[in-house]
């Protein structure tokens, strides 16, 4: 779980304090978004071997490549996108911009960005997809996961997960789009980033 990012008004005290004043004057009758029905049966699940604990592990489109590996982590604040999945996609690290602020893990331990970096990202495929602009947080540290991406998106897309059934769903202009997580992967990538854990730690 990373907290951080540009959500909560921003990365500057002013623009925090700024939002969080709109919070508070914020009253019951406030406009909410009628949304259509979305919802998760049996067949969302086929194949998979019940009662799991696994990640939501995807696959997305991020500068024009499929990127796998992709975290959703629903209790993060930050799109975070890797340094060694930065390199694989060929991006320079001088597109990146100015991050002022230390992101902080469990437990808060500081992680220093490198910068941060707008990227055109695809969630979906074909006519049921949505493209977003989202601004992804650049971090130098050891990761079984190429990016994360954390609830600030997830309210953008109005997307809903659901961890038993190891999917996202949200609604497109053509339908429900979903987006099935990979069972077998999800666990491979939760050991190795387990394992990655404890090579730190014997450091």
């Amino acid at each position: 779980m990373i907290n951080g990012g540009f959500t909560g008004g921003g990365v500057t005290k002013s623009s925090r304090k700024r939002h969080l004043k709109d919070v508070y004057q914020v009253s019951g009758d406030c406009d909410v978004p009628d949304l259509s029905t979305i919802s998760f049966t049996k067949e969302d699940a086929q194949g998979m071997t019940p009662s799991h604990d696994h990640p939501v592990v995807i696959t997305m489109i991020l500068a024009n490549a499929n990127l796998h590996r992709t975290l959703i982590d629903q209790g993060s604040s930050a799109d975070i996108l890797l340094k060694s999945a930065f390199n694989k996609l060929r991006l320079e690290e001088k597109e990146l911009r100015a991050y002022p602020d230390n992101l902080f893990e469990f437990g808060d331990i500081p992680i220093r960005p490198l910068g941060f970096i707008p990227l055109h990202t695809t969630f979906g495929n074909g006519m049921k997809s949505r493209t977003l602009s989202i601004d992804y947080i650049v971090v130098d540290v050891a990761s079984a996961y190429n990016t994360l991406i954390g609830r600030t998106t997830l309210n953008r897309l109005v997307a809903f997960v659901s961890t038993p059934h190891l999917c996202v769903k949200f609604l497109t202009s053509k339908g429900i789009a979903t987006i099935r997580g990979d069972q077998k992967l999800a666990r491979r990538y939760y050991n190795e980033s387990l394992n990655l854990r404890g090579r730190i730690k014997g450091k």
